[in-house]
């Protein structure tokens, strides 16, 4: 009896373990700043075998300070957004928040604190005075941000008459957002070169503009050999290198209405008679 009762425990336990939800995992770029008066859009893919119930964001002014909860929405493909009002953060130097994803079976992945700067920080009173820091403008047919590690220009491909392009406001940016990653990957003693990939997503405008495309890339290297990577956009390269290492470049590009990115390995040194690489392009189209 003994026996029996001790072989129904240990199945007991088993079972339960095995229920055991898997956590969702979030993969998420932090921004490392934000224009005061201006809302910061975050953006997060999460992943998960079992349904997404919710993606939060918790937010806090100071390090004691309790924070305020803001729900991320579906953009669908396992993307979540959100813009934070520019009132969240009015009046400081920075802020820290994180994120959390909660599955329907009651898993729960919590990111760790990041803290993002206030460029052009303005009194909480709301002073009329205007920051040093001036917004990128329109610059003939195309424009120039910076964002993170990358400075991107549009251009047109042309000379042109330069009319200075239209005035698109100030809003930025858009409310919608659509995300594509693409890869690849190589082991081989014979890879044609150069080797590349194209996202496209002139099939899922439907009707929409395109105002920003963010382009992150990781590459890796892998055997040590140098490899040469190349990032088209808009018929300019936006990014580009050498290495023979682990490197990510992000750049931000507006002014164009472009719906290809093409992803390139224009070159790769064989280590040992094999070329090997691998890279993850993750490329985010604001649309409205």
């Amino acid at each position: 009896m003994k026996k029996l009762s001790l072989t129904l425990l240990c199945f007991t336990a088993l079972n339960l373990f095995a229920q055991v939800p898997n956590r969702p995992v979030i993969a998420h770029e932090p921004p490392t700043s934000v224009v005061a008066g201006q809302p910061l859009r975050i953006v997060a893919r999460v992943s998960s075998e079992d349904t997404i119930k919710e993606v939060n964001l918790y937010l806090a002014q100071s390090g004691g300070a309790a924070p305020a909860k803001l729900r991320l929405q579906s953009a669908g493909a396992g993307v979540y957004s959100a813009q934070i009002p520019a009132a969240q953060f009015a009046g400081v130097s920075k802020f820290r928040y994180y994120l959390d994803a909660r599955t329907v079976p009651g898993a729960v992945t919590e990111t760790n604190w990041m803290t993002v700067q206030v460029i052009g920080k303005t009194p909480a009173t709301g002073s009329s005075k205007e920051s040093s820091w001036k917004r990128p403008v329109l610059i003939g047919a195309g424009a120039v941000v910076a964002v993170g590690a990358g400075i991107a220009i549009a251009g047109s491909g042309g000379g042109g008459d330069g009319d200075g392009g239209g005035n698109s406001g100030s809003s930025d940016p858009a409310d919608n957002i659509l995300v594509r990653t693409s890869s690849d990957q190589a082991n081989d003693n014979s890879v044609l070169l150069p080797r590349a990939q194209i996202v496209d997503i002139a099939g899922d405008l439907a009707g929409r503009s395109i105002s920003r495309v963010r382009i992150q890339l990781e590459f890796n290297g892998i055997d040590g050999g140098a490899e040469e990577y190349e990032v088209k956009y808009n018929g300019a390269t936006v990014i580009s290198g050498r290495t023979g290492g682990s490197i990510t470049e992000q750049v931000d590009v507006v002014g164009t209405s472009d719906t290809q990115v093409v992803i390139s390995v224009t070159d790769s040194e064989a280590v040992d008679g094999t070329q090997s690489f691998s890279w993850n392009a993750t490329v985010t189209y604001f649309v409205e």
